[in-house]
């Protein structure tokens, strides 16, 4: 099959790919609603990550997100609280190991309180074992995105102390995803309020990026063709 011929119908097969991929990557963006997302807190001195001890529905709020709406939530207690995601962000996500996590978040606290960062960004619950990973910085007074490589590199098992995730362990995890949390916990004390928008897991390489590079191919190949 000449050179041309293939290209092109591997570019209308991945065209006819491309929205479906796109539709199936687990995103909220909290423009009608919570979209099922809800708050758990796990109590003073937990370390675990697994079996939150209190669970609390999210506030939501039609605008004034990044942009659009978005859910929020006062811290609760002396434990951590987490964003605790829906069942859109659970499952068999192994289709999505080397792409990204991105969320947004913003804090709303008193002047002078003191910054907590004794507890993991991100927290991925698989087989009764948490996997957590921690950003370089908390989220400040305004929306601030944060995009997370889900793959093991920079991951712990069990808590922020815990081993390395090792590549065949990160990937298995992904493949029975039973919970996912985003950090609320932010400040030493029970002060402040904490927001999130714009949760998109993405794969990789992303349909659209495939599309150009296969796009250059296919142009490159009839050029010479024409030649």
């Amino acid at each position: 099959m000449p050179l041309a011929t293939a290209m092109r119908r591997a570019f209308v097969a991945l065209v006819a790919a491309a929205p479906i991929l796109s539709i199936a990557a687990p995103a909220a963006h909290f423009d009608s609603g919570a979209e099922g997302w809800s708050v758990v807190d796990f109590g003073c001195c937990s370390t675990d990550y697994v079996t939150p001890s209190t669970f609390f529905a999210a506030n939501w709020h039609a605008a004034g997100g990044a942009p659009g709406g978005y859910i929020d939530f006062a811290d609760p207690s002396s434990g951590s609280f987490y964003f605790a995601a829906s069942s859109a962000f659970t499952g068999d996500l192994s289709a999505y190991l080397g792409g990204t996590l991105g969320f947004a978040r913003k804090v709303t606290v008193p002047e002078g309180s003191v910054q907590w960062r004794d507890d993991p960004d991100v927290v991925i619950v698989s087989g009764g074992q948490s996997y957590v990973w921690r950003g370089p910085a908390n989220p400040g007074a305004d929306w601030s995105t944060e995009r997370v490589t889900l793959r093991a590199t920079g991951w712990t098992v069990g808590g922020l102390g815990g081993p390395a995730v090792s590549d065949t362990a990160f990937a298995a995890a992904l493949g029975k995803v039973s919970a996912l949390y985003l950090r609320g916990e932010t400040i030493n004390g029970i002060v402040e309020t904490t927001a999130l928008d714009k949760v998109q897991i993405s794969a990789v390489p992303e349909p659209t990026a495939a599309l150009m590079l296969l796009t250059g191919l296919w142009m490159l190949a009839l050029r010479r063709r024409r030649g």
